[in-house]
């Protein structure tokens, strides 16, 4: 196997394995919405605009068609001793080192949770809580708000009440200190009491929870808390397509996955609105509200029911808008922050495994210790694209035996060509079976003739492969490198070369390695192999430029390893030749 054979395989294995990961990977079982006779209240009707649509939703009533009415024959007597309650909106906010986050008390619901060391893809602070929350309809559904969308009516009269909160309404906490916050709510009129507690803790991601609710005077057992409808703001164009967001739940041996886009909804009984839901089930340790960079994990015990909600909202333009909802009963804190490998080993005593989060994919060991890598060489020197390229010329010399190898063993088939030609040539009929054996012996016995194995040009470059896909999947989903500059025009090596310099130079740097590695084929497969520097440049033209970078300079240095190469093992060869040109010229100046 030759050298531009391996990288036609890298390459349609890269493209096989992407198409069978997005197309046919099967998505979750769901259970859809039941479409009603009767309009929903608060529901749209046709020709309205997608602002109108959006003031008159009421997303608690889109899949709410079942659900349980009071029985007025009973009236149990009243179990809560006094109302309790604020006659005002107000909100609550929490100020660590590494973030500010902002309750309000109706609902009690997280309404901001800006991270201060990260920014988004229009370099503002990054609020992980959607602006789409506050766009759902007539009532705002925000992150730990009880779950609207099932059966109890009780949950959905909880978010819309105004909760007491006594203390103070803009808190500070130092690294170490600890914060306790809760929100109350009864009503003597309804006999319904909630209460919702968070404690905070500065230094950490970490926020613990509890969640209580109690109804005619019996506490109920399973607390269903939501977290949506999306993770992070103003995601750029060019980063839409990567974000994939999903539910990861982790039940120790392995994560089950939905990835909201791909779950198929149906109708519902507003022309505007498709709705999908399913349950994922229990016996989960915890589970991850993600995109590809951050997350919010919540911890659960194994009794937790895990479920979604997707709302395909139609707006103008032919555009739709998708709000995606996690519910999980009685989750006991909430890990809400960067998915950094180092972070995560830090809660591995809450979270298990909560590194698992990254989803490296195939080699992922491989992935985490480059990672390793690139951090060690970024202490040293603090620019990401450097460190890469330097990783890259380590990586060079580790392999630099395997490589030498291949490309030795290469340019000796090379000179066996004309040799083989002739064996060939020898063995005319190929279909006889005793002409092929014979054919096959006689070429096994000029390889061990002139000590050549024709493997060996082949294995060293698989083994390579792995690195590959290891450091293409590391670009893709480590947040390390998310908004790192190289320089001059790259300044997101997480993202693509905005002016795709790098996929062409990776291209034409491709294709003189091609032309300067020996090669065994005809010549129309050399021809059909230099389009294959093309089809990398639209390829590779979407991928992240620190990736494009990578194979870049490694290509770089393989086209300085090949002249090495090249004019070793071909110098006696153009010596031989020199000679006999020189005595064709003698024996032809004799005879004249």
């Amino acid at each position: 196997m030759d050298t531009k054979k391996l990288i036609l395989a890298v390459v349609l294995s890269i493209i096989v394995i992407s198409a069978y990961q997005y197309f046919f990977v099967k998505p979750v079982p769901m259970r859809t919405a039941q479409p009603s006779t009767n309009t929903a209240p608060g529901s749209t009707t046709p020709g309205k605009t997608g602002d109108e649509k959006k003031s008159t939703l009421d997303l608690g009533s889109i899949l709410n068609d079942d659900v349980k009415t009071e029985e007025k024959s009973e009236i149990p007597a009243p179990t809560v001793e006094a109302s309790i309650t604020d006659t005002q909106e107000k909100t609550v906010s929490i100020e660590t080192p590494d973030f500010t986050a902002v309750f309000t008390n109706k609902g009690a619901g997280l309404k901001s949770f800006v991270l201060k060391k990260y920014k988004d893809d229009q370099k503002n602070q990054l609020d992980l809580v959607s602006e789409k929350a506050e766009k759902t309809g007539t009532t705002a559904i925000y992150p730990f708000y009880f779950s609207p969308f099932g059966k109890e009516s009780l949950f959905k009269i909880l978010n819309g009440e105004k909760y007491l909160y006594q203390g103070e309404t803009s808190i500070r906490i130092g690294n170490g200190e600890q914060k306790e916050i809760s929100f109350e709510y009864a009503s003597q009129e309804k006999n319904i009491s909630a209460k919702k507690t968070f404690i905070f803790t500065a230094g950490s991601f970490v926020v613990q929870m509890k969640f209580e609710v109690s109804q005619n005077g019996k506490k109920i057992e399973e607390v269903p808390v939501i977290f949506g409808p999306d993770l992070e703001n103003n995601i750029s164009l060019e980063r839409t397509m990567l974000m994939k967001l999903k539910i990861g739940a982790y039940n120790g041996d392995g994560i089950k996955p939905l990835e909201f886009a791909k779950v198929k909804s149906q109708p519902t009984q507003d022309p505007n609105i498709e709705a999908a839901r399913g349950e994922m089930g229990t016996g989960f340790y915890w589970a991850a509200y993600e995109t590809t960079y951050f997350a919010a994990i919540l911890k659960t015990d194994m009794r937790s029911q895990l479920a979604w909600v997707l709302i395909k909202r139609k707006l103008d333009n032919n555009k739709a808008d998708l709000l995606s909802y996690m519910t999980v009963t009685n989750p006991k804190a909430v890990y809400l922050g960067p998915k950094d490998e180092e972070m995560l080993a830090k809660i591995e005593s809450s979270f298990p495994d909560a590194n698992k989060v990254i989803e490296y994919g195939w080699f992922g060991s491989i992935a985490k210790i480059m990672l390793k890598g690139i951090l060690f060489i970024h202490r040293v020197i603090p620019n990401y694209g450097w460190a890469i390229i330097f990783f890259t010329l380590f990586l060079k010399i580790v392999l630099f035996p395997l490589t030498y190898s291949s490309s030795v063993s290469m340019a000796k088939m090379q000179t066996l060509q004309p040799k083989m030609k002739a064996i060939r040539k020898k063995y005319k009929n190929s279909r006889d079976p005793e002409q092929r054996r014979l054919m096959n012996m006689e070429t096994m016995a000029l390889y061990k003739q002139e000590k050549v194995n024709p493997a060996s040009g082949c294995l060293p470059m698989l083994l390579q492969l792995p690195i590959l896909w290891g450091f293409f999947r590391l670009l893709q989903v480590s947040i390390t490198v998310r908004h790192e500059p190289w320089m001059l025009w790259i300044t997101d090596l997480s993202k693509k070369d905005p002016i795709y310099l790098l996929p062409i130079l990776m291209g034409v740097t491709q294709l003189i390695v091609q032309k300067m590695t020996p090669s065994g084929g005809d010549e129309t497969q050399k021809k059909l192999m230099y389009i294959m520097p093309v089809l990398m440049i639209v390829l590779f033209a979407s991928f992240p430029s620190g990736l494009n970078l990578y194979w870049f300079f490694s290509n770089v240095l393989q086209i300085g390893q090949q002249k090495i190469i090249n004019d070793k093992m071909f110098s006696k060869k153009k010596e031989e030749e020199k000679e006999k040109k020189s005595l064709k010229r003698k024996k032809g100046a004799i005879e004249k």
